[in-house]
């Protein structure tokens, strides 16, 4: 609205001022700007690396990610730089609609079933509307690791964590875009007194556009202060996107081992400065289950 009323006084400054003005340029004014454009390919997957980001399948659509992270690059020869030692993670994202999106994944690591819900309530807009898009995530996941013989009793309800997050994006240019991700993790049971049930993080991301087919990626999640402490460090991740068209591939380096947000949130314990290092991949293939629009 502030940018029509502009425009009009604009176009009748000038009109009447200088008379260069015919009735048609003057009508440019009222459609410049009317109705806001939705920002689209803020990122070009689903994830950053590790964490989310603003995008959702579409409606219809099924996302298949197959994740692999490797053993410890620091291992030498003896593990092929960690290559003998992988983990994996599959995952199912379908869109309910554009903006809503179910998943459900398993990951070797910790043997753990999630089942998630994303929901992008508010898109970036160009020519009015919001600056930023702002999406909701949340993830139920269970451990599927045998309890210890410790003589203690536990129950399934121990086996459960819960993440929810926030992420708020931007894209501030065609080849640049930011996205600050604020998340709270939970979790039923936790392995010592020393460790907090509940933590919290603030996350940024960015994405940087090389050319139509590669990015550089990168994400920092930084713990907020615990009631007590642990060994747990924050979470850094450098990578390279690449689009095949079908495919994009997401190439990484981290000091996360887990796939899962609890995991790469609020339990990494590697550290970038002791050279304990990750290298892994995601691979994301998108399919037509619904019907095409």
């Amino acid at each position: 609205m502030k940018r029509t009323i502009c425009g009009l006084a604009t176009g009748l400054f000038l009109g009447f001022g200088g008379g260069l003005f015919a009735q048609d340029d003057l009508m440019d004014f009222f459609d410049d700007g009317a109705e806001p454009a939705v920002v689209t390919a803020v990122f070009k997957a689903g994830r950053i690396i590790n964490v989310q980001s603003p995008e959702t399948s579409g409606k219809g659509e099924m996302n298949f990610i197959i994740a692999h992270r490797f053993g410890r690059i620091s291992d030498g020869w003896y593990d092929l730089f960690g290559l003998d030692n992988a983990q994996m993670r599959m995952g199912l994202d379908y869109g309910v609609t554009d903006q809503l999106q179910v998943g459900v994944a398993r990951s070797g690591f910790g043997k753990t079933l999630e089942a998630s819900a994303k929901w992008r309530f508010v898109e970036q807009q160009e020519g009015g509307g919001s600056p930023v898009s702002l999406t909701g995530y949340s993830v139920l996941m269970r451990d599927g690791l045998r309890f210890p013989e410790d003589g203690i009793q536990r129950k399934g309800v121990h086996r459960m964590s819960y993440v929810h997050q926030l992420v708020v994006a931007r894209k501030c240019s065609p080849d640049l875009s930011l996205a600050l991700i604020p998340s709270l993790v939970h979790r039923n049971l936790v392995g010592n007194v020393e460790q907090a049930n509940d933590v919290g993080t603030i996350g940024a991301g960015f994405r940087y556009k090389l050319n139509n087919r590669l990015s550089v990626n990168g994400e920092y999640h930084y713990l907020l202060p615990r009631p007590v402490e642990d060994n747990f460090v924050n979470s850094l991740s450098l990578g390279l996107d690449i689009e095949t068209g079908g495919h994009v591939f997401q190439l990484h380096i981290t000091n996360s081992r887990g796939m899962f947000e609890r995991a790469f949130l609020a339990e990494t314990t590697s550290s970038w400065q002791d050279g304990d290092l990750y290298f892994g991949f995601n691979i994301n293939r998108v399919f037509q289950v619904g019907k095409r629009r």
